[in-house]
């Protein structure tokens, strides 16, 4: 949960500082960033997710990498709830993919606008 608010709370100083820099299409800019943010923590989580199916890796079940633990935390750990946190990130990014030309081309067309 930190990694998330903390990710959001860079995501927006981001945005706001490139919106100010009058940088050409800021926030489809931030969301490409929180795109590669979201497949790290696609492929962090993917990766812990599969280490904990093997039993001879770890002596009981633990994380195997600090971006997974930054953002599973010390929850009890399961199976169960590491392929749940896999699951919500791998739609995230999916997500965040699908808005990424919505937000391309609304940007896009405003900027045509305001040059009219």
């Amino acid at each position: 949960m930190l990694f998330l608010v903390i990710s959001i709370l860079i995501l927006f100083g981001v945005g706001l500082i490139f919106k100010r820099a009058g940088i050409v299409r800021p926030y489809s800019k931030t969301l490409f960033i929180a795109i590669a943010i979201a497949f790290l923590s696609v492929l962090a989580l993917s990766q812990n997710y599969t280490q904990s199916l093997i039993p001879e890796a770890n002596d009981g079940i633990g994380i195997s990498n600090f971006l997974a633990y930054w953002i599973i935390g010390e929850a009890k750990w399961t199976h169960v709830l590491f392929k749940t946190f896999y699951d919500q990130s791998t739609y995230v990014a999916f997500f965040l993919v699908i808005l990424y030309p919505i937000v391309l081309v609304t940007e896009t067309k405003s900027k045509k606008k305001m040059l009219h």
